[in-house]
């Protein structure tokens, strides 16, 4: 599970300039669209034990119904994030390119997506080929996303 990346406006606005009304209300739609809806929390405690659990509980064919869904939260969050690339840049003073406080902000609004959507994947995966995802007995290999070699590992955050 991870935590999501998405940074506040302060942050995003440190010492540059401060988003303008326009971005904001880009950010604003951005934010009813994925976290208002629900659809982000969604995806906060699914796993593969999760699936796993639901599947024991309601059967195969309703666990695969409830993986479609999921997918069309993530495509309804795709398209929210796209709209905000737009919206975001037509706000600038400069309409060809994003401020540094929107840059930051779409940055860290794409890392949450796409590392959910990774999770997602991953666990859809391991759930449809029936595969252990983790301890010692794993048959598939853990949600890693980056390389930390002066720890010699391999890390999901």
């Amino acid at each position: 599970m991870r935590t999501p990346t998405v940074l506040d406006i302060g942050t995003c606005e440190f010492e540059t300039t401060p988003l303008t009304t326009g971005e904001l209300v880009a950010i604003h739609v951005y934010e009813a669209a994925v976290a208002g809806s629900g659809i982000r929390d969604c995806f906060d405690s699914f796993t593969v034990e999760s699936a796993r659990d639901h599947e024991t509980e309601f059967g195969q064919g309703a666990t695969r119904v409830m993986l479609r869904e999921y997918a069309r939260y993530l495509h309804t969050w795709y398209l929210a994030l796209d709209a905000l690339l737009g919206d975001g840049l037509t706000c600038t003073a400069q309409a060809t390119r994003y401020s540094t406080a929107m840059t930051r902000y779409i940055t860290a609004a794409a890392d949450d997506y796409h590392g959910t959507r990774q999770d997602f994947e991953h666990t859809v995966t391991t759930w449809t080929l029936a595969l252990l995802a983790s301890g010692p007995d794993a048959d598939y290999p853990p949600p890693t996303r980056t390389l930390n070699l002066p720890m010699q590992t391999l890390s999901d955050e």
